[in-house]
């Protein structure tokens, strides 16, 4: 490395060292930097401010798309110096940065694994990662004596887990979030950088560990169960799964995108008046993650409810609600029956049941029943006819990755009374196929991905 002629920098070329070592002494330094990388002709530039990557440039390119081209060059010069810009085109924390870096240009140079081959074939392959050796084999037992699938490899830690999907893909990964060696949430950004399969997160429910569950589930899990407990747990569990599986081979985990780290909100003080309009939110496989990049990004509006229904595991609602609770200024709850819709509120719950919307002296509440035979059904025309008669025009429905319930209706009754319907991009979605089917009934208003509805929102509420 050669000083750069008395100027306040250094300019030059390490042999060995990564683009990535650079970018994190910039980012840990703190300071107003500008890094300049040059390999063979093209030229990216990077800006640093307060610990974070605030903007790149390459040629045409700005904002994260300039630092993905830049970050995947393997080799050349740079010089770093003490420089500010008044632009910001990244909001993205570096570690995200980095590992979607990372994940790019594993997914340009691994080969390509092979699918697993199984003496039974036609039947769902499952990796089991536990490192208790009861759970390995009551999963076993479950997979292959009760939902009819063939677990074709276990691993005690995320390490051989990583190895064994180097060279092989199963059709799903059951994985621990507490190992030895390396843990469930290492290894789970492993696998969704080098080697991505469809992961189902296995994990005691309760505050600490969900919001560790929910941040490591922004990389690409595609759902949680509890760890089971008891005889009802592994029914549970069992359901669970079998649901899954039952969709397993129409997810497309490439369509995946991350979720950004969300930042804590101000709260909103409860006003506690009648909501005048409601955003309903439904979601199926997939739409967890999706939720994480709608929630934190909704506009305050102190005269609208929000509602998520989300097709998961039961008792996550409670824990899913918490979370987003941190985030957001809207006050957010478990759905309860029979409570009232008020403005500056979210109220989150399972997508199953019989539920609508009723006027009862001037307040929109949630009336009906669970469904306790199907807990993976929702009947969803009764319930958007129901909001759209009491909310009219001043009804928004949004329907993310995987929503497989019956929509027709329900959406005619909202496009009819002045509502709109917006639709996940299909082509964004862990699940699209059944997004598929309800775009072409031709009722929405739009399609957008999950990040740009927030902001459509905005504009149109």
């Amino acid at each position: 490395m050669k000083k750069n002629g008395g100027k306040n920098g250094f300019v030059g070329e390490i042999e060995g060292l990564g683009l990535v070592d650079i970018v994190q002494f910039a980012c840990l330094s703190g300071d107003n930097r500008k890094l300049s990388v040059l390999s063979e002709d093209n030229l990216g530039v990077l800006y640093f401010s307060d610990n974070e990557i605030i903007h790149a440039e390459f040629g045409e390119l700005i904002g994260e798309e300039a630092f993905y081209r830049i970050m995947s060059w393997p080799s050349g010069t740079f010089s770093m110096l003490f420089a500010k810009t008044n632009q910001r085109t990244i909001d993205a924390s570096w570690n995200f940065l980095l590992l979607e870096a990372a994940r790019r240009i594993d997914e340009q140079n691994r080969p390509a694994a092979q699918p697993v081959e199984s003496d039974e074939p036609g039947l769902p392959k499952i990796l089991v990662v536990d490192d208790s050796r009861f759970f390995t084999k009551a999963f076993v037992k479950l997979f292959e004596d009760q939902i009819k699938a063939k677990v074709v490899g276990t691993a005690t830690n995320g390490k051989e887990a990583v190895k064994f999907l180097e060279v092989q893909v199963p059709d799903l990964v059951t994985l621990d979030m507490t190992m030895p060696v390396m843990s469930g949430d290492v290894a789970l950004k492993h696998i969704m950088i080098r080697s991505p399969a469809p992961v189902v997160l296995v994990s005691n429910f309760n505050e600490q560990m969900y919001f560790k569950m929910m941040d490591f589930m922004r990389y690409g899990a595609v759902d949680v169960v509890a760890k089971p407990v008891n005889p009802e747990s592994w029914k549970l569990i069992s359901e669970r799964l079998q649901y899954i599986l039952m969709n397993v081979h129409e997810f497309c985990v490439d369509n995946v995108s991350r979720a950004k780290s969300p930042k804590p909100a101000e709260k909103k003080p409860a006003l506690l008046k009648p909501a005048e309009s409601l955003l309903l939110i439904l979601g199926g496989l997939g739409g967890m993650l999706e939720l994480q990049k709608i929630i934190p990004a909704l506009e305050y509006k102190e005269d609208m409810a929000v509602m998520v229904l989300q097709n998961m595991y039961p008792g996550i609602a409670k824990y899913l609600a918490s979370y987003f609770d941190a985030f957001t200024p809207y006050s957010v709850t478990c759905l309860d029956l029979g409570e009232g819709l008020l403005g500056g509120q979210c109220r989150i719950g399972n997508c199953h049941g019989k539920r609508q919307i009723v006027l009862r002296e001037g307040t929109a509440l949630i009336s009906g029943r669970e469904d306790e035979l199907n807990k993976m059904s929702l009947d969803a025309d009764n319930l958007l006819h129901s909001a759209a008669e009491v909310f009219g025009s001043k009804l928004s429905v949004v329907l993310l990755s995987g929503v497989d319930v019956d929509l027709k209706i329900g959406m005619e009754a909202v496009v009819r009374k002045g509502g709109r319907v917006i639709i996940q991009e299909p082509e964004s979605c862990l699940l699209p196929g059944p997004l598929e089917g309800i775009k072409s009934l031709a009722l929405e208003e739009c399609c957008l991905k999950p990040e740009d509805i927030p902001l459509y929102l905005a504009g149109h509420i």
